[in-house]
């Protein structure tokens, strides 16, 4: 049976340059032709998990500007429903440059969005998807907090990606039940881990978890602690690997309903996506062959 999944977030067009190494100030690098992909951290989360369930819904700013049929068409192949939060309007797309080096790292320059005045309510929107999960980027707070606030009465479990700090992650964790953390996101009361997880832990979040590249994942999950350490593969692109670690936990986390073997499962996933060039190579093998 196909799971019902709400991502509601980012959706960037991503450029993405390989490169030897990260080039110095004042240079010229000449490369391949770059990939031209649709990136953001919710929209990837959200492939990752059509790739295991064939679907999930997506909620993001698309809107009418030069790129609107590149994403709906490239969406559209990866099996994710959009609901256009800017259906009908003039809106300018999040860009985002991306180096990627050969040992795999990537810098990235892009902007940050303009709030949205979206053409559906956050009520609606979980009435028509009537999610069993609901996955939250930090991004367009208003829209997004109002949602997790809804899910949240309703006993649906909301995942955030707690990316980097936000001021507005202040309110939304006040109605997340899972943080999956980077090793950037750190309120400004916090200096180190364990501060985060004590942080985190009297918003009354019942499950975090704190990932760091390679490294293994640390977890605090019901008051057990524990770590899950990540699967090694010849890297050759970060790109999107904790965005796809998201999306596959959400997905786990439906199947199993236990949040460590969904993170260890996610971890695998993510892992795997890191053997390939880009966001989207991956997709055309199995994981677990």
């Amino acid at each position: 049976m196909k799971h019902r999944a709400l991502f509601v977030g980012l959706t960037t067009i991503d450029i993405q340059y390989f490169v030897d190494d990260i080039p110095i100030a004042n240079t010229k690098v000449k490369t391949d032709i770059p990939n031209i992909l649709v990136g953001g951290p919710a929209t990837n989360a959200a492939v990752a998990f059509a790739y295991l369930n064939d679907t999930v819904t997506l909620a993001s700013p698309n809107g009418l500007n030069a790129f609107s049929s590149f994403i709906d068409q490239d969406l559209n192949r990866v099996g994710v429903e959009h609901f256009d939060l800017a259906y009908g309007q003039e809106f300018e797309t999040i860009l985002a440059t991306v180096l990627t080096s050969k040992n795999g790292d990537r810098t990235i320059v892009t902007h940050n969005p303009k709030e949205v005045e979206s053409t559906i309510s956050p009520l609606k929107l979980i009435d028509l998807v009537q999610p069993e999960i609901l996955l939250l980027d930090g991004f367009y707070p208003e829209f997004s907090i109002e949602c997790a606030r809804i899910c949240s009465e309703r006993n649906i479990p909301v995942v955030s990606d707690c990316g980097s700090w936000k001021p507005q992650f202040n309110e939304l964790l006040n109605y997340i039940n899972i943080a999956i953390c980077s090793a950037d996101f750190m309120p400004p009361e916090c200096t180190n881990q364990k501060e985060l997880f004590d942080f985190i832990r009297l918003k009354n979040v019942e499950s975090t978890a704190i990932s760091n590249g390679a490294s293994a994942i640390h977890f605090l999950s019901n008051n057990k602690k524990g770590s899950v350490e990540v699967q090694k593969v010849e890297v050759k692109d970060t790109l999107g690997a904790g965005d796809f670690l998201h999306g596959a936990f959400c997905y786990y986390y439906l199947e199993n309903n236990d949040f460590e073997t969904a993170l260890k499962a996610a971890s695998t996933l993510a892992s795997f996506t890191c053997s390939f060039e880009g966001t989207r190579e991956w997709l055309n093998f199995d994981h677990n062959a």
